[in-house]
C-alpha cells in the first residue's frame, strides 16, 4: 500500500500542474498514466495537429499565388510531413516523466479504479490518498452501430505513415473538418457524414456556412443530415452505409475514422464507489473544481464538468485545483473563452452566436459581413473572409464575435481581450493596430 496527500490521474497540462505545485508545497505526491505521459494534446492532438497542418498551409498558400509570383507545382509528402510531427512528439513522454521524477514526484504506468472514497487500485499495487485528482482528459465517443470496430480515432491519425485514396470521416465537428482538410489537400477523396443540418454545430451558422463552402470547393464531399448505419468490411476496404433523406446510401473507402466527439474519460474509473457523481460532461463539481459529492477529489481538465475540453482552460482548472489544495478556497471565476477549428480557412469563435443571444433576450445589433474582397484576403488569393459580431445596445460590450478568415485564430484573441476586460467594440476600434494587418480590420467590422 502507498499512502500520499495528493494523487494525480492523468499526465496532461492540467495533471501535471497540479502535481507541480502540491510537491513544491511540501506534499507527498504520486501520479499516474494508462498511456504515454504526456497526454493528448501534446502527442496525439493540438501539437502535431498543427505541426502537420503547416505543411497544408504553406502548399495552399503557393498554390493561392500561382501566377501571380509562384510558379510549378506545389505538392505535400506526407511521410515527410508526418516525420516532423514525430521529431517533435517522439520525446515527449520521457522528458515529462524526467520532469516529474526529478521533482520528487511518484511517477506510476497502469490503469486502475476505485474500491472506495480513498482506495485506488491498479495492478497489484493499492493507492490512499487525502486527494485524488482527476485529469483523465478525453475518449473517443464510442459508437454502438454493426461493424464500430473498424473505425479509427484521432490517436490512429497521428500514426498513420502512408495516405489512403480515400477516407470517410463520421462528423463534421473540429476533429472531423480538421482532418479532411489537410487530407484533401494531400490529396486524399474525403467524405463526410454529419447527422446535423451543419458542420462544426457549436459554431456560429454564419461562418460555419462559408467554411462549407470552401470545404465543398476544396473538394469535400460533406453529406449533412446523415446518419451512419453500419460498417462492413470487404477485399481489405470499407463499405459506409448511412441514411439520408429517408435513403440508405453506402460509401466504399479504404479508411474510415470516428470524428464524432469526444467523452471525459471516467467511466473505467468506478468512481460511484468513490462517492463521487459524474454525467455527460465529466466529474461534477463546484466552483472550486471539488467534486459536489465527495470532498477528497477534484477535477480539472476535459474530464471537469466545469466548461469546454480546451489546452488553455485545463491549465487555468490546474492551477486553481493546486492553489485550492494547497491554500483554500480559489473559485474558477467565469470567463469568456475563445476556440478555434484549424481548417483553411480557421473558424474562430468566443461569446454568445446570434441565437444564443436571442434566447437569453439580449438586446444587441449585429455587424456582419462577406469580407472577402477586403485586402488581406486579396493579396493572398485566400478566398473566403467572413464576420459576425454582436454587440449589447446599453453598453456597448461584445457579446459574442465569429470569423472565418485565413487568420481568425488570431484575430479572435482581440476580442477576448475586449470581453475579459470589458473593453467596448467601440474603443477596440479606436485602438491603433499596424497598418496593413489583421487587427485593423476591425476598424471596418
Amino acid at each position: 500500500m502507498k499512502k500520499y496527500d495528493v494523487f494525480v490521474l492523468g499526465t496532461g497540462t492540467a495533471g501535471k500542474i497540479v502535481a507541480n505545485r502540491c510537491k513544491k508545497a511540501g506534499m507527498k505526491v504520486g501520479i499516474i498514466d494508462n498511456r504515454a505521459y504526456g497526454g493528448t494534446c501534446s502527442q496525439r492532438g493540438c501539437d502535431p495537429k498543427k505541426l502537420i497542418l503547416a505543411s497544408s498551409e504553406a502548399a495552399q498558400m503557393a498554390r493561392n499565388m500561382q501566377g501571380d509570383g509562384i510558379t510549378g507545382d506545389v505538392n505535400i509528402n506526407w511521410p515527410d510531413a508526418y516525420n516532423y510531427a514525430r521529431r517533435y512528439t517522439e520525446s515527449i513522454p520521457e522528458k515529462t516523466e524526467k520532469s516529474l521524477r526529478e521533482a520528487g514526484i511518484d511517477c506510476y504506468l497502469g490503469s486502475g479504479s476505485f474500491i472506495d472514497e480513498k482506495t485506488y487500485v491498479f495492478d497489484d499495487t493499492t493507492i490512499v490518498a487525502e486527494h485524488f485528482i482527476i485529469a483523465t482528459g478525453m475518449m473517443t465517443r464510442p459508437l454502438s452501430i454493426p461493424g464500430a470496430d473498424f473505425m479509427l480515432d484521432s490517436a490512429d491519425f497521428f500514426e498513420m505513415k502512408d495516405l489512403p485514396e480515400k477516407m470517410v470521416f463520421i462528423g463534421g465537428g473540429y476533429i472531423g473538418m480538421e482532418f479532411s482538410h489537410m487530407m484533401a489537400r494531400a490529396g486524399v477523396k474525403v467524405t463526410i457524414i454529419e447527422r446535423s443540418n451543419q458542420i462544426l454545430s457549436p459554431f456560429e451558422k454564419f461562418v460555419a456556412d462559408h467554411l462549407l463552402e470552401a470545404s465543398v470547393k476544396l473538394g469535400i464531399d460533406i453529406k449533412l443530415n446523415a446518419t451512419l448505419s453500419s460498417i462492413e468490411e470487404k477485399d481489405g476496404r470499407y463499405i459506409v452505409h448511412y441514411g439520408q433523406d429517408d435513403t440508405i446510401h453506402q460509401i466504399t473507402t479504404d479508411m474510415v475514422y470516428n470524428t464524432t466527439g469526444r467523452i471525459p474519460s471516467v467511466d473505467m474509473l468506478d468512481l460511484g464507489k468513490a462517492g463521487v457523481v459524474t454525467d455527460k460532461g465529466g466529474v461534477i463539481v463546484n466552483d472550486c473544481l471539488q467534486s459536489t459529492t465527495n470532498s477528497r477529489f477534484y477535477a480539472c481538465g476535459d474530464v471537469s464538468s466545469m466548461n469546454l475540453p480546451l489546452t488553455p482552460l485545463s491549465g487555468l482548472e490546474g492551477t486553481i485545483v493546486g492553489k485550492n489544495i494547497v491554500e483554500g478556497k480559489h473559485p474558477l471565476i467565469p470567463v469568456d473563452i475563445p476556440s478555434v477549428a484549424f481548417t483553411i480557412p480557421q473558424v474562430a469563435s468566443i461569446g454568445l452566436t446570434e441565437a444564443q443571444a436571442k434566447d437569453q433576450q439580449k438586446k444587441f445589433k449585429v455587424l456582419s459581413a462577406d469580407a472577402s474582397g477586403w485586402f488581406n484576403t486579396r493579396r493572398m488569393n485566400a478566398g473566403t473572409y467572413a464576420y459576425k459580431v454582436l454587440v449589447e445596445e446599453k453598453t456597448g460590450l461584445v457579446l459574442g464575435a465569429h470569423i472565418v478568415s485565413h487568420e481568425a485564430g488570431e484575430t479572435i484573441n482581440l476580442f477576448s481581450v475586449a470581453m475579459n476586460h470589458d473593453i467596448t467594440f467601440q474603443h477596440l476600434q479606436q485602438t491603433m493596430f499596424t497598418y496593413p494587418s489583421w487587427a485593423n480590420d476591425l476598424k471596418s467590422f
